[in-house]
């Protein structure tokens, strides 16, 4: 998990001259973190101890980037859609070759050794003397984590003479941060080895119903809520989600655009699985070249600690090309879960560094992340512990250039609603409050939240609510429902962030009732408020992936379908009808899209999901977990999160319609 200080790109200025021996200095806003106190304080560090640190580049013209990060992405702006190529982005905003030589005179002065010089950022290593002389400071050991940890016991200072030429410095602190899938597989159900209708294993639990939402009822269970529930669908195939958010009758399929999804690691059957699984479920596997991956796994490092993302890919993967059949698809594989781990300081190392590769190279038109992390939680010495600034600070600066070159970056909101620790989930991931997590809830990223669906037998949309649920089991007789509705177990994330003020884009949409009411208390002004947009996300009308893996009998590996869900769902979803939008209006770009999604959300195009959609007197349930351990998940049940009529922080604007798509053509 990790944590996110308000965001304080600090250092925006002009070209820096050389590095001058001078008592000057700047201070790194952020740089000794918040559980560096006195009384956690445990001793110097030994001089000798080394030090792999980050010193990110904020270029020529930092605030100009941002301008027109935001005037290319503006409907209303004269600047609208006139892109630029990675190289016109460097020449204008990139550091200036003085810059970059005033920084590693500075750092190579203090005796420390460049390792490494990206477009982003110069890597060094060193000691802790040296970075000591560097940064003006001493490193001292504190308690956190249940162990001891290096931070600057005082703020970390950059000399006068190279600071406009310093966006933040990484590694000073060696806290590390690991971001987390957001899905939510349906496999803990009951792992019991089942056979799908297609003949090979089906690791979610049966009952299920096979093809639409109610085909199969729950008859020898108690009744509910008026009547006998239906079971849960075993998972809805691409055809039908296609069906229900009007692609299929659009007509479009992603054709010439290239949607790159990023995870970690790589799984080395995604080509054939993606295929097999498409084949099997009536639509055409990927063409020679369509897909591509960059993966390295002789530099994959955390494995233990980031677990198996193999699911986590082949969620992503399937899910767009389901959505855009014809569309490009170029998997980036990190080599850690860790934001710049894996393979030491080296391009490509964590998935900020994938991110920055996509950029650099121009490698796609729009990013799907199934990823993201808390902006604060506890460690295990109740000290509240939040990400460094200088790794936000780069990574608005990935996004930004993105933005610049007509790339959008969409990210899953997150699976623990507001992440309250009140709630098991929230206090299982160490969140001291509620909060938004993050990379979704930046401003220069499109957030995707989850939804409940009801697809229909003719692949028609029925109903959609906001995926919250609550659980409740049967009573130890069997004889009726333990209490319903039951306690809340997960559903989409969102809420009004009380790290990043209100972005432009919100202004006119957003009431103030959220954007001035943060999650953990009133703000003076407003704030950022997310989900953007939502899609199917409930595991429990999730998605049938099917990919190569360990079958339960932890001897056999094979191809397996299971039924899988989480706003890791949602935003591949909606990214693959992103790239069908992007065909429709002739290929052009549509880049950082949150400024077009809530102009076009005036127009009626998204569907206003609420929490009530057939009434409200009449409750959303479905039956899951299997014959041995049934389950009522009762839906559009929040915690602090409400699909209401209007923008809501469960859905946003809502979900795409066929009218959405319709909009684009011209």
């Amino acid at each position: 998990m990790a944590a996110v200080l308000p965001l304080t790109a600090a250092f925006l200025g002009g070209t820096a001259g050389a590095a001058q021996a001078s008592p000057a200095s700047t201070p790194l806003s952020g740089s000794k973190p918040a559980w560096a106190t006195s009384s956690a304080d445990r001793g110097t560090t030994p001089a000798a101890s080394q030090v792999d640190l980050r010193v990110y580049l904020a270029g020529r013209d930092p605030a100009g980037l941002a301008a027109y990060s935001q005037a290319v992405s503006d409907p209303n702006s004269a600047a609208y859609r006139h892109y630029l190529t990675p190289a016109q982005v460097q020449a204008r905003y990139g550091a200036t070759p003085a810059q970059l030589a005033a920084v590693k005179t500075w750092l190579a002065g203090a005796g420390l050794k460049v390792t490494a010089v990206t477009e982003h950022y110069v890597a060094v290593h060193g000691t802790v003397a040296q970075a000591s002389a560097a940064f003006s400071t001493s490193f001292h050991q504190y308690g956190v984590h249940g162990g001891t940890k290096r931070a600057p016991a005082s703020p970390a200072k950059v000399p006068a003479g190279v600071a406009s030429a310093v966006l933040g410095v990484d590694g000073l602190s060696d806290e590390s941060f690991d971001a987390k899938p957001t899905n939510v597989p349906a496999a803990a159900d009951g792992p019991e080895m089942q056979s799908s209708k297609g003949g090979v294993p089906y690791l979610t639990a049966l009952p299920c119903s096979d093809d639409y939402q109610g085909q199969l009822v729950a008859n020898d269970l108690p009744s509910a809520y008026g009547g006998n529930v239906p079971w849960a669908v075993c998972g809805y195939t691409p055809k039908q989600v296609r069906g229900a958010y009007g692609v299929t009758t659009s007509g479009l399929t992603g054709k010439g655009v290239t949607v790159a999804v990023v995870d970690a690691y790589g799984l080395p059957t995604m080509l054939s699985d993606a295929n097999e699984y498409a084949t099997r479920h009536g639509d055409q596997p990927f063409k020679p070249g369509q897909y591509q991956e960059i993966v390295t796994p002789s530099l994959w490092t955390e494995q233990s600690l980031c677990g198996d993302w193999s699911g986590e890919e082949a969620l992503d993967v399937e899910s767009v090309h389901g959505m855009a059949p014809n569309a490009n698809v170029l998997y980036v594989g990190a080599n850690s879960c860790f934001d710049t781990a894996g393979g030491g300081f080296a391009p490509n190392g964590g998935l900020l560094d994938s991110l920055a590769l996509i950029v650099d190279h121009h490698l796609a038109d729009m990013v799907s992340n199934s990823w993201g992390e808390l902006m604060h939680f506890l460690d295990a010495n109740g000290n509240i512990v939040n990400m460094d600034p200088a790794l936000i600070a780069a990574y608005e600066q990935v996004f930004e250039q993105g933005a610049v070159e007509g790339i959008g970056f969409y990210f899953s909101s997150g699976d623990c609603g507001a992440d309250d620790p009140a709630t098991a989930c929230g206090a299982a991931e160490g969140s001291p409050f509620a909060q938004t997590e993050y990379p979704t809830a930046d401003p220069w990223v499109t957030s995707v939240g989850g939804t409940s669906i009801a697809i229909g037998k003719h692949n028609n949309y029925e109903w959609e609510t906001s995926w919250q649920t609550d659980s409740t089991g049967l009573t130890t007789d069997r004889s009726a429902w333990s209490g319903l509705p039951g306690a809340w177990l997960y559903g989409g994330g969102g809420g009004t962030s009380q790290d990043f003020a209100q972005p432009w884009y919100q202004k006119f949409t957003v009431p103030t009732s959220l954007s001035e009411h943060l999650l953990s208390g009133a703000s003076t002004s407003p704030m950022r408020v997310n989900p953007d947009v939502a899609a199917y996300g409930d595991p429990s009308t999730g998605f049938l992936e099917g990919y190569t893996q360990l079958l339960p009998d932890n001897v056999t590996t094979a191809y397996a379908e299971l039924r899988i869900g989480g706003t890791s769902l949602s935003c591949p979803t909606f990214v693959g009808i992103q790239a069908d939008a992007q065909q429709a209006q002739h290929g052009w770009p549509i880049g950082f899209a949150n400024p077009e999604i809530y102009f076009r959300s005036m127009f009626g195009v998204f569907k206003d999901v609420t929490d009530t959609p057939l009434g409200p007197n009449v409750t959303l349930a479905v039956v899951r977990n299997g014959e041995a351990n049934p389950a009522i998940r009762t839906m559009g049940k929040g915690d602090l999160q409400h699909a209401t009529e209007g923008f809501d922080d469960a859905t946003g604007v809502g979900s795409p319609t066929a009218a959405y798509l319709r909009s684009f053509f011209g």
